[in-house]
């Protein structure tokens, strides 16, 4: 019976658990992912529509990935919000996900944003700032809302710096924070002395230095490092080592030229090599560069931005522009930097940073970076696994990213509001754990709604049914 057995190979589609049951008895099992549709009555609404606006669909999501694919992301500087941020204002506080007022506010964010008005000199204590924000002088807005990518609490003032990725082919811009080292206003949501002063040291003579070295040789490519690094161990969400690495055997040698003090270029390279994670908000702020070039493009059903406030998670979709679509923040299922951490000690996702998956990089790209999967107790297989499950949900592949583990192409581009409602299978994004009291606890990924996805196709719908 036992050699019968070892011969029988079984083909499981669905629940894992019956192949389980399977496997133990020394049956071989190939799993198939599947699962049933979202929303059946949604689906038959779509296969109602008017073949005309179907042919409209598919045109309008294939120039969105093309745009996505000539997209030329360069870093060309650092510079103040104030200066480059579309509608930044003097008095203004951006903060992660879709837009929230001050009573609904986690505590991560509201210690950030009274953290960025001392900062910005919009008030002189924490009881003044939160004074000022609740009778409306200090304004609060989203990051995502002005092409901004708030990475964690997401926190950016007039005054602040950000990192600055043009699309050379478009001109459009993304902006983020550049990463502040192991605490941080912008990103953790912390606020001290040497936040403050880490803060002046980027704004007053790392961001100047490095903007005169980009802008006198020249900017950087940033989806060429990428390209490179994915094939080095990176995806670009939770891991840049590889990238961090190419950044500074770039950017080093164009500081060397400028002719500034020895002092401050040692202070610039300190800065670029104090965390492995230095690339991140180049990949985002990149990021955002590529997304905008498929916003508001009519008839398209792809995402252009996701992003949380710790509170709901929203997206926006091409079709429509700038309108959010929100649904309950997830929860993360990874690892802790210390075993006195633990779930009851993180908020759900915080941080906008999610648009590197929007545009095929950190989760869909997985398999370029399979330690990461370790965070969850997976490996190489997982890894794979959970691009080719991605790729389901996306319209096109980003052919700009070899991974070597899927073969030589790239990764899922372009997220599909009619494909995760078909498939049932929602986008899985990696990211940082963030402590209730602010600061980095750990890092993992988490598993979407679906509840938005529905609305934003229900909307589709009726639109192109009008």
């Amino acid at each position: 019976m036992s050699e019968i057995i070892g011969k029988i190979k079984a083909i499981n589609l669905g629940l894992e658990g019956f192949g389980d049951g399977l496997r133990g008895q020394g049956v071989s099992v190939d799993q198939i992912k599947w699962k049933p549709p979202i929303n059946v009555g949604l689906l038959k609404k779509l296969d109602r529509l008017d073949p005309a606006i179907v042919e409209k669909i598919e045109a309008a999501n294939k120039q969105a990935i093309a745009n996505m694919l000539a997209a030329e992301p360069h870093w060309i500087g650092i510079k103040k919000a104030i200066d480059v941020v579309p509608g930044m204002k003097p008095n203004m506080i951006l903060h992660s996900g879709p837009p929230n007022d001050w009573d609904h506010l986690i505590s991560t964010q509201k210690k950030g944003v009274v953290g960025g008005a001392l900062h910005a000199g919009l008030a002189k204590t924490k009881e003044e700032a939160i004074a000022m924000i609740k009778a409306g002088e200090i304004e609060l807005g989203s990051c995502n809302d002005h092409f901004c990518v708030g990475a964690g609490a997401g926190i950016v003032t007039a005054n602040m710096v950000v990192n600055v990725s043009k699309d050379l082919r478009t001109g459009l811009e993304g902006y983020c924070i550049p990463f502040e080292g192991r605490v941080g206003l912008g990103v953790w949501g912390v606020y001290n002395e040497e936040v403050e002063r880490n803060l002046r040291e980027i704004e007053d003579e790392f961001g100047p230095a490095v903007t005169m070295a980009l802008e006198k040789f020249g900017p950087i490519d940033v989806r060429s490092i990428i390209a490179r690094s994915m094939q080095m161990g990176d995806e670009i969400h939770t891991r840049q080592t590889a990238a961090g690495l190419i950044l500074v055997s770039e950017i080093v040698p164009k500081l060397l030229d400028t002719g500034l003090p020895n002092k401050l270029i040692n202070k610039c390279i300190a800065q670029f090599t104090a965390t492995e994670r230095w690339f991140h908000p180049l990949g985002m702020s990149g990021g955002m560069s590529i997304a905008r070039s498929i916003k508001g493009i009519p008839y398209c059903t792809l995402v252009t931005s996701i992003a949380q406030n710790g509170v709901k998670t929203g997206i926006k979709v091409s079709h429509f522009g700038e309108r959010w679509f929100t649904a309950p923040a997830p929860r993360f299922v990874g690892s802790y930097f210390s075993s006195e951490w633990g779930p009851e000690d993180a908020v759900p996702y915080m941080g906008d940073s999610t648009v590197t998956e929007v545009v095929g990089m950190g989760a869909f790209a997985a398999a370029a970076a399979p330690v990461v999967m370790r965070l969850r107790d997976g490996g190489y297989r997982e890894a794979i696994a959970q691009s080719r499950e991605m790729q389901q949900i996306t319209y096109g592949i980003n052919s700009n990213y070899p991974i070597p583990l899927l073969d030589f192409t790239g990764p899922g581009m372009g997220i599909d509001v009619r494909k995760v409602i078909e498939t049932g299978i929602t986008p899985i994004c990696h990211g940082g754990i963030i402590s209730k009291d602010g600061g980095q606890i750990g890092a993992g990924a988490a598993r979407f709604p679906s509840d938005h996805y529905m609305a934003a196709l229900e909307a589709l719908i009726d639109d192109f049914s009008k």
